[in-house]
């Protein structure tokens, strides 16, 4: 009987060990990203800026706006659109998004959603100068590639300025996501992963 206790111990300790080194591993190599506006004092010109002020790189990034958010999990009641795909960010690094103008109050949310180097989702929600970081996707789940021969996430160097409608609104109500995965997840856990439901997008 001390025996199998001992085994069952042993083995919990290990279990325990793995989950440890698991999660070290993936909070070393981390993406957190924040908008920041800078006002151009030094002589440039004002604009916003997202910020990776994570541990690693931040890849597959898609910025786009609400004309609110609650800063919580999940997209109860959110309405985004405008999906503007930009480059990766390396930890400590940062890009201007120019298409949002020099504008301090844009009148609208912001959002950006992006993975790690193993492709696991985050996304930052900011509004009414109130940033929430979020593991997993909270997001639409536009698709990154063409979708009947038309782009539905403009890329980052087509996009001049805001002028003009909206494109790729998506409600909360037009997104599905599998029921067993857990809400801190949101829609989406893994980009490309099993329960990834790119293929389920619908614009509402």
């Amino acid at each position: 009987m001390l025996a199998i206790i001992i085994s069952i111990a042993a083995a919990l300790v290990s279990l325990g060990s793995l989950i440890v080194a698991y999660t070290s591993s993936r909070r070393a190599h981390m993406p957190v990203l924040q908008f920041m506006w800078e006002s151009g004092q030094d002589g440039g010109e004002p604009k916003w800026w997202l910020v990776n002020v994570g541990a690693g790189p931040a890849n597959n990034i898609v910025v786009a706006q609400a004309l609110r958010t609650g800063l919580i999990r999940s997209l109860k009641r959110e309405r985004w659109f405008n999906p503007v795909l930009i480059p990766s960010i390396p930890a400590g690094d940062k890009l201007a998004l120019t298409w949002l103008g020099g504008t301090m109050g844009l009148d609208c949310a912001l959002g950006a959603s992006y993975t790690d180097t193993q492709r696991y989702f985050y996304t930052t929600k900011c509004g009414d100068d109130v940033s929430m970081f979020l593991v997993g996707l909270h997001l639409p789940r536009w698709p990154l590639l063409k979708l009947g021969g038309q782009k539905v996430v403009k890329t980052w160097w087509g996009v001049e300025d805001l002028s003009g409608p909206q494109w790729s609104a998506v409600t909360g109500g037009a997104v599905r996501r599998r029921w067993w995965l857990l809400p801190r997840y949101g829609v989406c856990r893994r980009l490309g992963g099993w329960a990834d439901p790119v293929l389920s997008y619908r614009p509402s």
